[in-house]
């Protein structure tokens, strides 16, 4: 019974290696073509970014108000060139409506406070 298993074992080492042999020799087959491939050489092309076309879509909105009221004169939203001496502070002047304010608010209020 073990001589009987080491000849199988033996017949099939030989299969394992004729198996072996036939699958390098097949992929050596197939990569000599790749070896002796000759690289094909293509001029090199420069991108030129102004062929480019650009599609501007415009989103215009309604908001139902004219929306030029409520920006300062001559507002662009795409102009960098704001600086802080263009920024009109409102000073905190005492502002006098006509009438004591005082009976319209409670007792001890106090704006300021917490």
């Amino acid at each position: 019974m073990q001589l009987y298993l080491c000849l199988q074992i033996k017949k099939a080492m030989k299969i394992m290696k004729y198996k072996t042999y036939i699958t390098i020799a097949f992929l050596a087959l197939m990569l000599v073509p790749s070896i002796n491939a000759k690289k094909v050489e293509r001029p090199v092309e420069e991108f030129d970014l102004t062929s480019l076309e650009y599609i501007e879509e415009k989103n215009e909105i309604d908001l139902g108000f004219d929306t030029s009221a409520y920006l300062p004169e001559g507002f662009n939203a795409y102009d960098n060139g704001t600086s802080l001496e263009s920024i009109n502070y409102i000073e905190n002047e005492a502002v006098e409506l006509g009438f004591d304010t005082a009976a319209y608010l409670p007792e001890g209020f106090n704006p300021y406070k917490k």
